[in-house]
């Protein structure tokens, strides 16, 4: 691969930490959470609104080329074209109007009645999903032997319930309609096997290897788990809500790994290490007062004796007091750092 000629060393690596094993040295991405929405470019085009610009396909994909000119992706760190609408684009898919600004989308809640539900259906024809169909077949028209091409972003579940209903009254829901809203996780996720199928027949007919925002390939079937609408809720609602539709989803997958997006998630953490076909979690600890990471040790622990692997995303100032202290079993690490002091990091990562 052009732009990362050490590949196979590190997918060896990445393969080594979904059976929480450690071969030379733990996987390293150079990267942290939330990186790209922390810093907003002025991005100057002849489009009408920021949506334009979002599914503007030739434009995406030129500045993804224009991005691995001069990047040198060390350590674990692929270079991977990601189709990206926002993490509501099933929501979009199903016909559901998005507002887009320069970083992110949102929606507002559209379904009113639990007992007068929609069709629901995804909407094949409609502009989001051929602009996600039409940016994977442009990169995918320049990707190979150079970068790898990925999956949306897609988000079906409570997440997206979540957007159908809004997060107020989708606390209602669990108390004042349970079956409601059941019924209304179970048909929106209705069709979401068979969109995954889909774009992962479109990647697999290029010989795409599996991968999606967390830039983590497999050569088998992988997604990304995630429940946000969790911190809304205590323990006792997730796993009578949340986790079957999660386990159905988990099902679906050779691997799998959880976005833990927080201490509100993270005290389901019981829950979702019982998963189907989960190799592991990523632990985003957030802002404040949820750093620094030291003080999650005992949750980074709690992973490891569970069998399961975990990305652990800290700052490099903390970088040689959590080796002091943690175990390198079935963990990956994701650093923020300059380009000039990558190596340096490599190096010293692998006498841990």
């Amino acid at each position: 691969m052009k732009f990362k000629p050490d590949f196979d060393e590190c997918i060896s690596r990445i393969y080594a930490w979904y059976e929480q094993k450690v071969l030379d040295r733990v996987p390293v991405r150079f990267h942290h959470h939330n990186m790209q929405y922390e810093s907003c470019r002025v991005v100057v085009g002849s489009w009408k609104n920021r949506e334009e610009r979002w599914l503007d396909v030739d434009f995406q994909v030129k500045a993804f080329l224009d991005s691995l000119v001069g990047t040198d992706f060390l350590g674990e760190t692929f270079p991977v074209f990601w189709p990206n609408l926002s993490a509501i684009v099933y929501n979009l898919f199903l016909g559901q109007a998005g507002e887009f600004d320069d970083v992110t989308a949102w929606t507002h809640p559209c379904i009113s009645d639990l007992n007068d539900l929609p069709e629901l259906r995804v909407q094949r024809e409609n502009k989001y999903f051929k602009t996600i169909e039409a940016l994977t077949a442009k990169a995918l028209e320049r990707a190979e032997g150079r970068f790898m091409v990925g999956y949306t972003d897609m988000y079906a579940g409570v997440d997206c319930a979540l957007g159908l209903r809004g997060a107020e009254q989708l606390c209602m829901d669990l108390v004042m309609d349970p079956d409601g809203i059941r019924a209304l996780i179970e048909l929106e996720f209705d069709e979401y096997p068979d969109v995954y199928r889909h774009f992962d027949k479109v990647l697999k007919d290029h010989n795409q290897l599996s991968v999606t925002w967390m830039n983590l390939p497999s050569f088998e079937t992988f997604n990304v788990l995630a429940c946000d609408f969790a911190v809304n809720i205590s323990p006792q609602h997730f796993d009578e809500f949340c986790m079957p539709i999660i386990r159905k989803e988990a099902e679906l997958f050779t691997l799998n790994v959880f976005h833990v997006d927080g201490p509100g998630v993270a005290k389901n953490i019981d829950s979702i290490l019982t998963l189907p076909n989960l190799a592991g979690v990523q632990w985003v600890q957030g802002y404040g007062q949820d750093k620094p990471i030291m003080q999650w040790i005992p949750l980074v622990e709690k992973v490891q004796q569970a069998g399961k692997s975990i990305i652990v995303d800290l700052q490099l100032d903390e970088l040689d007091e959590f080796m002091s202290k943690v175990d390198p079993t079935g963990i990956m690490l994701w650093i923020p750092a300059k380009p000039e002091d990558q190596r340096a990091i490599l190096e010293k990562v692998s006498k841990w």
